[in-house]
């Protein structure tokens, strides 16, 4: 096993990446991502329609009539019937949004390049009876043709875009800024669509047949040089599932060959069955859907065991259990476009062998006669273990070695989901480390917005997380508060706590809160968030009166700036306090900002309704970013707070110590109260208070603790500088 991890870890360490970063892969996943809802739904309308039980086929056609499964055709019509459309439209769009964020002084409509690749692809689309746009190509036939359409109609069309003598140049005071866009990218859209045309023309002159049929052709010849033998068995499973993994619906390209050989093989047996003989053949197409497909195609129940088993990726857990009562219905497009197998290097092995191998398996069991020959038919949705004992004719044999082939699949799967994990782990570490550096910083896109509008993976993650977020806020879950202590260095007594917030995600553990803020800002729900922790602060500060902690003990409890531009935010504040019978002095507020505080904004009126509560007010983060000394001037501040920026270094640092000692010398004289943040070791502490500081908060204090733990914390070490004093 050591021996497979290593040759695991070495082939997909360049080819992971490669999936993940490389925009044509990103194009292609979010093609995928868009397909997702339409794959569930066509999914439910299949399993609705073609249920292997016989009571409920009868109890449907007797409450809904004979065609009751005309609702389930127009599911499916509208869904997998057209899968490669939107296919196509996720992957132009996507590529154009990156190229965008490359080039953004000269955009290309996103939309107006998808609707060009739609064009595209019509024009070498082969008709089928008249119709332009046969479910048989804009189905999950045509994926693969339609990615390839995607990817060069696209890039030809933005490369043709960026061409300025082609792109014309329309100037009318108050249109819309769309109409100069449309019209730049007019001559690029009408020479990619006639590009295409040109190709589909030529080719049917010089070889009279579309492309399509082109490629079929080519598919199935190799398939008439060979008899029907073990090796062409193989072969046929072989490019089956290649053409699966690469998008192509390997079943319905070789159709043909499944009707000459396997089809044709089947009532052979049926017929030497009935006769009373030997079966003439071993493989047939029962034998691939019964012992080989199970799950479908790639063998995927076994997929589905294996993640079920061994990942430890919530994400790809949950995926497994949504995909598993599909699955056992032999329904896999949910696991095939949700995880993504189709185009996932590290799947490309298993996906391609195991199906290879339960073949060989099912072979050599029924060449032996270790289980019956299946010659009882059964529908496709048949689940494993009862299809294998019908279609054995209701041999026991039949189901053990579907369990056989079940469990060796599974065994094959299993370190390749491992790998994915890893894979997976390591690229969400990274997205989370870019999210955290965009949080930190001050960069905000022309919307105004840190991380949510961004397309690549660092913002699929906060848009992830947003959502989650929001929905922890609404339902109250993974969200908490810890408290760190603030020492008054003189007395030795703790004056003060700040409330920090806490999110436990349930898939990637504690979020850091420069994450949290970005997201919550960036997605309009600060507000309620701000609220949330101001409650929650003022419930344990209710419970510290009760246990004992006087009135001076000061609750800090942080405040957005988005929160400040509510104009009902005192009155909030102040309905908070009575209903946790609380008086003013109990609590302080933090302003923690994105944005600089406008003091001629609604900013200033709010701080000083605050104020006017008789509630603390402190600046956070004093020394980086938008805080400013004029805050002193404009704002009734009580408190500020030296950020780790500059306390961290003071010890080595000389620049450091002369802006503190600058800070604290105005401070003094505008009777402004100063706490320093991240104190970590005694050489801080002396230094500071040489500067004159001596409210501390930090690690060599106490880390921030559970609302219980931290009151014992402060009537302990209050107890131990009272006895001192005495």
């Amino acid at each position: 096993m050591s021996h497979t991890k290593n040759f695991l870890d070495k082939a997909y360490a360049a080819a992971a990446p490669g999936w993940a970063f490389n925009p044509t892969m990103q194009a292609i996943r979010n093609g995928f991502l868009l397909c997702l809802p339409l794959v569930v739904a066509g999914c439910i309308a299949l399993l609705i329609n073609n249920l292997p039980i016989p009571a409920y086929q009868s109890e449907m056609a007797r409450i809904f009539g004979p065609d009751w499964k005309k609702f389930g055709a127009l599911v499916w019509q509208g869904t997998f019937g057209i899968l490669s459309l939107p296919m196509l439209f996720g992957i132009s769009q996507h590529i154009v949004i990156l190229r965008n964020q490359r080039y953004p002084m000269e955009p290309v409509s996103p939309i107006l390049a998808a609707l060009v690749a739609f064009a595209s692809l019509v024009v070498i689309m082969p008709t089928v009876n008249g119709d332009w746009l046969p479910t048989l190509w804009t189905g999950s036939s045509g994926l693969f043709v339609s990615i390839v359409i995607a990817l060069v109609s696209t890039r030809i069309f933005v490369r043709l875009a960026s061409v300025r003598q082609l792109r014309l140049a329309l100037y009318a005071e108050g249109s819309d800024a769309a109409i100069p866009q449309a019209f730049a990218c007019l001559l690029p859209g009408i020479l990619t669509v006639f590009i295409f045309a040109v190709v589909h023309f030529g080719f049917e002159v010089l070889t009279g047949r579309t492309v399509y049929e082109f490629v079929h052709d080519l598919v199935l010849y190799p398939f008439s040089l060979f008899k029907d033998t073990l090796g062409t068995s193989i072969a046929y499973v072989f490019i089956c599932q290649v053409f699966w993994f690469f998008g192509i619906h390997g079943a319905n390209v070789l159709d043909p060959v499944t009707h000459q050989f396997y089809e044709a093989a089947m009532q052979a047996n049926l017929a030497a069955q009935a006769a009373g003989q030997p079966l003439p053949n071993t493989v047939t197409k029962l034998l691939l859907d019964i012992f080989v497909y199970m799950g479908g195609s790639g063998s995927s129940i076994c997929l589905l065991a294996a993640l079920l088993i061994a990942s430890k990726n919530n994400g790809s857990r949950r995926l497994a259990q949504i995909s598993l009562i599909p699955g056992l219905f032999n329904i896999n497009e949910i696991l095939l476009f949700g995880l993504p197998v189709i185009l996932n290097p590290i799947f490309l092995i298993p996906f391609v062998c195991v199906p290879l191998i339960l073949m060989f398996t099912s072979y050599l069991a029924i060449s032996y006669g270790f289980v019956p020959g299946p010659t009882v038919p059964v529908d496709w949705t048949t689940p494993p273990i009862i299809g294998g004992y019908v279609a054995a004719g209701d041999s026991i044999r039949g189901s053990l070695l579907q369990c056989f082939n079940l469990v060796l699949g599974t065994l094959i799967y299993l370190p390749f989901v491992r790998v994915s994990d890893r894979m997976k782990e390591e690229r969400q570490k990274k997205a989370m480390s870019g999210l955290m550096d965009v949080a930190c910083s001050n960069t905000v896109s022309p919307s105004g917005k840190k991380c949510l509008d961004r397309d690549d993976e660092i913002g699929m993650l906060a848009r992830a997380l947003a959502s989650d977020l929001q929905r922890a806020i609404e339902k109250d879950e993974g969200l908490y508060l810890e408290y760190q202590p603030q020492v008054d260095h003189i007395s030795g007594k703790v004056i003060g706590a700040e409330a920090l917030v806490r999110w436990r995600h349930p898939a990637y553990g504690l979020i850091p809160a420069p994450i949290m803020v970005a997201i919550s800002e960036d997605g309009d729900f600060m507000k309620p968030l701000g609220l949330w922790v101001f409650n929650e602060a003022c419930a344990e500060r209710r419970r510290w009166v009760d246990g004992g902690l006087d009135d001076d003990f000061e609750m800090s409890i942080n405040v957005s700036i988005l929160q400040l531009e509510d104009e009902m935010l005192p009155q909030k504040i102040s309905d908070r306090l009575k209903h946790h019978e609380l008086q003013p002095q109990m609590v302080g507020i933090e302003v923690t900002e994105s944005v600089a505080l406008d003091p001629d904004a609604q900013h200033n009126r709010v701080l000083h309704q605050i104020h006017n509560l008789g509630i603390g007010i402190s600046i956070d983060d004093f020394g980086m970013g938008h805080s400013s000394l004029l805050y002193l001037k404009h704002f009734p501040v009580s408190t500020l707070k030296i950020d780790k920026v500059l306390s961290k270094d003071v010890a080595t640092n000389q620049t450091c110590v002369e802006i503190i000692a600058t800070i604290v010398e105005l401070c003094r004289a505008l009777n402004v109260d100063i706490v320093v943040e991240f104190v970590e070791n005694q050489e801080q502490i002396n230094i500071l208070r040489k500067l004159g500081c001596y409210i501390f908060q930090g690690y060599f204090f106490s880390k921030p603790l559970p609302g219980e733990k931290t009151l014992a914390y402060v009537l302990e070490k209050n107890a131990q500088a009272q006895e001192s004093l005495s």
